[in-house]
């Protein structure tokens, strides 16, 4: 008796694992699925390279709180991360708003607050980064459940 269960339990784990090793990984994710700090990470460093330059080096990046939400409304869940950043331009970014006279059209004056992602904060219009600085991004960004994957801000999946 006691080695038919033992035959039946092998059976069991060699079935859940094939079927493991034949699906997409988050496609088994029962136990802590959420979106992860390096996840976070990811986001900003696709929507700065976006919006600023592709060759900015970000040299730290800490999660400072994060938590899951209850999306009122939506019907799905959210994660929602706080971060700060130490981000380098070595080429600088958006060199053609650079100020001389005033703001060019499309282009911002503001030099004291950048963001890429609050976006009851965010300034739209390019923001000129001279060579070389370094610029302090204290930011957020959210996932959003869909399905059985999380959308970032970047609008990719994770």
């Amino acid at each position: 008796m006691k080695s038919y269960k033992t035959i039946v339990h092998i059976m069991a784990l060699s079935l859940l694992g094939a079927l493991a090793g034949a699906a997409p990984a988050k496609a088994f994710c029962l136990v802590n699925c959420e979106p992860k700090p390096e996840h976070a990470k990811q986001v900003f460093e696709n929507l700065i390279k976006k919006k600023f330059d592709k060759d900015v080096v970000i040299e730290d990046f800490k999660v400072t709180r994060f938590w899951p939400l209850d999306v009122e409304g939506a019907g799905h869940a959210g994660y929602e991360f706080y971060y700060t950043a130490k981000v380098r331009f070595p080429k600088g970014a958006n060199l053609e708003c650079k100020p001389e006279g005033g703001a060019k059209p499309g282009c911002s004056d503001n030099t004291s607050y950048y963001s890429t992602t609050i976006q009851n904060q965010m300034i739209k219009d390019k923001q000129y980064i001279e060579p070389g600085r370094v610029i302090d991004f204290s930011d957020e960004t959210r996932f959003d459940e869909e399905g059985s994957k999380w959308k970032g801000q970047d609008g990719n999946f994770y």
